[in-house]
């Protein structure tokens, strides 16, 4: 597994761990988005059990910003309970990714209510390019 995709899977393995209970739904989906992006369950274990440094706005496009925040979205709703640390750590990864101060509470409800709704990246990406 590359550095970009290892920080990218402990930044959705944070998500996981910012509520008070590790569901398995979470962990299922985090495998979801692994195997989704050709990463082996090896690498993905791998990379939870040695972590580096979480996910930053360096090499990663807008679009990648976008999924890496939108996978967090998932998780969060995997469970079918949203928690408000969850969308706390939502809002923290988008300013990390350099997201203004002031767009990200309205970042995180769009991609949260269309994670609720189980859209496939590909639509929200393109509501967000087409508005």
């Amino acid at each position: 597994m590359d550095e970009k995709s290892k920080k990218m899977f402990l930044g959705l393995y944070q998500m996981i761990l910012s509520d008070t209970e590790v569901h398995p739904k979470e962990l299922e989906l985090l495998y979801q988005i692994g195997k989704e992006k050709g990463v082996s369950e090896e690498d993905i274990q791998k990379a939870i059990l040695s972590p580096n440094n979480i996910i930053s706005s360096e090499h990663l496009n807008d679009d990648e910003k976008i999924e890496y925040l939108y996978n967090l979205a998932r998780i969060a709703w995997a469970d079918g309970i949203l928690d408000e640390n969850e969308i706390k750590t939502l809002q923290n990864a988008s300013k990390r990714l350099g997201f203004a101060e002031e767009d990200v509470e309205t970042i995180a409800q769009f991609l949260l209510d269309h994670a609720h709704e189980n859209k496939r990246f590909e639509e929200v990406l393109e509501i967000i390019k087409n508005s």
